[in-house]
């Protein structure tokens, strides 16, 4: 099988998925506002936020099923992809400048965690 025949054996996955997946939109939107809604209420609390994500992703994965899941996270997906666009939009920037800024900071964040690590390593190994 050529690199064609994979791409489109793999949209003709991508289209069953979707069409099985369909019936479900409505309530994935339903719970994605939920969550939303709840949960950006805590945006200034930035390190509780992950943990109420996961805990409303579990909550969806025990309470409705592994394809309820499926459907909510692809509406937390189509969301983000026009959250971006939207931020891009009333902003004046590009989606990519908006994503680079974001990818930045994760970078910039990852390094000062492996320098304060760095640091915490050397105060370990320094006689008292």
């Amino acid at each position: 099988m050529d690199g064609k025949d994979e791409r489109r054996q793999w949209l003709m996955e991508v289209h069953a998925e979707r069409d099985r997946l369909l019936p479900l939109r409505s309530e994935a939107t339903r719970t994605t506002i939920g969550m939303l809604r709840g949960n950006a209420a805590h945006a200034s609390q930035p390190d509780l936020v992950p943990y109420l994500n996961l805990t409303y992703l579990m909550a969806v994965k025990e309470g409705r099923g592994e394809d309820e899941l499926m459907a909510f996270a692809l509406s937390l997906a189509n969301w983000a992809v026009s959250a971006v666009v939207d931020l891009a939009q009333h902003t004046n920037r590009t989606v990519e400048q908006v994503l680079d800024s974001y990818e930045t900071a994760i970078m910039a964040a990852a390094e000062a965690e492996a320098d304060e690590e760095d640091r915490a390593d050397q105060a370990d190994e320094e006689p008292p």
